[in-house]
């Protein structure tokens, strides 16, 4: 095992030299993905990134199959994960919402759910569900022009299996557990109560949107974000909850627009034939609440939508990505 930094190969060395690079790569490559879940109305708990470390890029290289031949020849600019970018999520069914979503954002190479490889095989533990994935040459991404190309691995989790996997990481890097049984047992034990407990973290959010469906809201009542969710909840059960404050940003939407009283959005819903609507928007997967009804506003009241929101909230390519998105619309009607 290589020590130092004297000892690393040329590739690594050139590697090293042009580290900065990768860091800003990544660092561009998490901004999207976090504004693409923003604009998908996908609720997560942390987007993360990190650049392999010239010593991990070493020990990677310097791996050998049974016949002593390099596990990874070609030098670092072969490795797919010199990136690598964590999306931390609340609920467990959220992994496949959000894993839709950056395979259409970006060119998917690789696609591994290897907490459900470790299951089957009746390990424990945590991988995540991890993705390959490349910035496309054409038609990059906003902010990730510069890096055509650039490979980069994603890691999906859920806070629960983040935290277990983060510490049992720490411990096994400290070589500690591998031949102690007491400590194997206390993981096994703790992986499969944490399995629990994300299956009833998805046991209440269907319980919870189940129950909101449930509940009228006084039809003059004025608008929250909190109204607003379960209006939503009652006509798009089947569509993934958006961030909360994504609801509190809907509410300034609708009071743009002219909406003041759920009533009045309810109105506009059945008005609209808005299941009709929603099929002709085009979707190849499921985005959060609070994008539907974005483009359901943006579909049926065209640039009058864009001039009364271009300005609402803090994104300052809103005006841009809400006139792509209308020309979309038009394209799909003929």
């Amino acid at each position: 095992m290589r020590q130092s930094v004297g000892e690393f190969s040329p590739e690594v060395v050139d590697f090293a030299g042009r580290i900065s690079n990768y860091e800003a790569a990544a660092e561009a490559i998490r901004q999207c993905i976090v504004a693409r879940l923003r604009d998908d109305g996908l609720n997560h708990h942390d987007v993360r990134c990190r650049v392999k470390t010239p010593t991990s890029v070493q020990e990677k290289l310097d791996r050998r199959d049974d016949l002593g031949n390099p596990r990874y020849p070609g030098g670092p600019e072969n490795l797919d994960d010199l990136v690598g970018v964590r999306v931390i999520l609340f609920v467990e069914t959220d992994i496949k919402a959000v894993a839709i979503a950056l395979t259409n954002q970006f060119i998917c190479h690789d696609d591994e759910d290897k907490t459900a490889v470790i299951r089957k095989n009746g390990g424990i533990g945590y991988a995540g569900r991890h993705l390959t994935l490349e910035v496309p040459v054409d038609n990059p991404p906003v902010g990730c022009e510069a890096y055509r190309g650039q490979r980069f691995e994603v890691q999906l989790r859920t806070v629960l299996q983040h935290a277990w996997a983060e510490f049992e990481h720490d411990i096994r890097f400290k070589g500690t557990h591998v031949d102690n049984a007491e400590i194997s047992r206390a993981f096994t034990m703790a992986s499969t109560l944490i399995e629990l407990a994300d299956q009833q973290f998805v046991n209440i959010a269907d319980i919870l949107k189940r129950m909101q469906s449930e509940s009228a809201a006084t039809e003059s009542q004025e608008l929250d974000a909190n109204n607003v969710q379960l209006l939503l909840d009652r006509v798009f059960p089947a569509y993934p909850h958006s961030k909360a404050g994504q609801y509190r940003w809907l509410v300034e939407v609708f009071g743009a627009n002219g909406f003041s009283t759920v009533a009045a959005v309810e109105q506009w819903f059945m008005d609209i034939d808005q299941r009709a609507m929603v099929s002709g928007l085009g979707y190849r997967f499921l985005p959060g609440q609070v994008r539907v009804v974005d483009d359901l506003l943006l579909k049926t009241l065209g640039e009058p939508y864009i001039e009364a929101t271009k300005n609402v909230g803090n994104d300052f390519n809103r005006e841009g990505k809400l006139r792509f998105r209308l020309r979309r619309f038009r394209t799909l009607q003929h």
